[in-house]
């Protein structure tokens, strides 16, 4: 794996930063935002002086994590300048935003008393080495939490075939769609202790999800990779199904398990920045 790789590399983000694929962060807030909001009021510290979101796109995790936390700051780190334009153009009191790599060794921002990200591991080639990154930002006694996709799949064939394709394009730049399967195995590698761990199945709104999908394949099959890997005729045929599974079309299910993760460091356990 890239983890063991001596040189930094930015990572690969297939999927796009263009208005397209901030449409499809707009819809993925409304179908994952409820299962969101119900970790973060689990497992988030009481009354956080400060909240921290990686990878916050266009500002919808960052806004969520902000208030379900009642944080006293929250802050998104988002490397794309287009998303963070988009982010900032939907202020909200006590949110702010910062143009960074969240792979970047420091992060650019103060310890903090949750750390948020969600499938952002997925998009890294080199996730241990990151959550090592990202631990440093967790003040004594806070907690990260975490979360990522750890199985994708379903019985109807433009569903199982997008699946197939992503997956096959993640593996090419060191990514992994599943990357959820280990999760807490790079939870434990981080410096923090794991505190909470689980699996769990559910089955999203298929035509969400399709609409999800469409916009996404039209960002990804622009990809060299992807360009050259896949054919094209295909591509819009795949497009044209998942369009009209999008629209209404009955569809077999979807199958999916979300790992979620939650780390702390313990009291007296110093921080980088922290006494």
């Amino acid at each position: 794996m890239a983890d063991q790789a001596a040189d930094h590399q930015a990572a690969v983000y297939t999927f796009g930063t263009t208005p397209q694929a901030a449409r499809r962060l707009a819809l993925l807030a409304q179908v994952y935002g409820p299962g969101s909001r119900e970790l973060l009021a689990r497992w988030a510290p009481p009354t956080p002086e400060r909240a921290l979101d990686l990878g916050c796109g266009p500002g919808h995790t960052t806004r969520l994590l902000h208030t379900v936390t009642a944080a006293g700051r929250s802050t998104g780190v988002e490397r794309s300048a287009e998303f963070v334009a988009l982010a900032r153009a939907e202020p909200m009191p006590g949110v702010d935003y910062v143009e960074a790599d969240v792979t970047h060794d420091p992060l650019p921002v103060e310890p903090a008393d949750i750390v948020h990200a969600r499938f952002l591991l997925t998009h890294l080639a080199a996730p241990i080495r990151s959550v090592r990154v990202w631990a440093q930002a967790v003040r004594p006694g806070g907690r990260m939490v975490l979360q990522e996709v750890a199985r994708l799949v379903s019985r109807e064939p433009a569903l199982g075939r997008y699946y197939e394709l992503v997956a096959e394009l993640q593996l090419y730049h060191d990514q992994a769609l599943d990357i959820g399967l280990r999760l807490a195995e790079i939870g434990a590698e981080s410096g923090l202790t794991v505190e909470h761990h689980r699996i769990r199945a559910w089955h999203p709104p298929v035509a969400a999800m399709a609409g999800l999908h469409v916009l996404n394949l039209r960002n990804w099959r622009a990809d060299a990779f992807a360009a050259a890997a896949f054919d094209a005729d295909e591509l819009d045929a795949l497009d044209d199904a998942l369009l009209d599974i999008a629209q209404g079309r009955p569809s077999e299910p979807i199958e999916q398990d979300l790992a979620e993760v939650v780390l702390t460091r313990p009291q007296g356990l110093g921080s980088r920045g922290s006494s």
